[in-house]
């Protein structure tokens, strides 16, 4: 399945994941758009979202990764979609991890759940939308105590890229941090385009406020 960034922002939009309107984001602006991919709970989004990943997982990671990760917790059907769209469509056979947001003291315990990197893994993140990276921050952290995981790359569906306090975007700031690559499916940009008009002053002010 090959789908551009238009065609996304129209599935985002169909499955409710897209809204126009006022929304408080995490760093207190107020957005006239909010994604919330947790609606897309049905076979045919999940389906057609697992596609664009692993899509964009095969053209930027192919034999460079063999891993996903998911963070908890709108990351674990992300992760484990894309690993079976992956194999189907492409033959790429990866493995998927996702964490608790709490330790299991019993059975088999720990924060890890799928491939719990007991052989060397490279691994890219999946995720949602990137704001102000803080869930990034949150799965590098528990990377890095891991031995055997290497996070080599990061993909999102939405970049909303808006600068933080350096002046530059989240995305950017998580390929200079840590040294991996990181890819949008689309951005703020490819919503402008889709959005009804009565939105697209508000938003494209927005983007001259908060935008890279």
């Amino acid at each position: 399945m090959q789908t551009s960034a238009n065609e996304f922002v129209a599935l985002l939009a169909k499955c409710g994941a897209l809204k126009f309107g006022s929304f408080v984001t995490k760093s207190g602006r107020i957005s006239p758009y909010f994604v919330n991919m947790g609606t897309i709970c049905d076979g045919e989004g999940i389906s057609l979202l697992a596609s664009c990943y692993a899509k964009a997982f095969q053209e930027h990671f192919a034999n460079k990764a063999n891993n996903l990760f998911g963070p908890a917790y709108k990351g674990i059907p992300l992760c484990a979609a894309t690993t079976a769209i992956l194999y189907k469509e492409y033959g790429i056979n990866t493995s998927f991890t996702y964490n608790r947001k709490e330790a299991k003291d019993h059975g088999e315990g720990g924060v890890l759940v799928g491939d719990a990197y007991q052989e060397k893994k490279h691994i890219v993140i999946i995720e949602d939308v990137i704001t102000a990276g803080t869930s990034i921050e949150e799965t590098m952290r528990i990377m890095s105590i891991i031995p055997n995981a290497k996070v080599v790359g990061l993909i999102v569906a939405i970049d909303r890229k808006e600068k933080l306090g350096d002046g530059k975007s989240a995305l950017q700031q998580v390929k200079e941090k840590y040294n991996i690559k990181a890819y949008s499916i689309a951005s703020i940009d490819d919503i402008l385009k889709f959005a009804p008009e009565e939105y697209k002053d508000s938003i494209e002010k927005y983007r001259l406020e908060w935008g890279v």
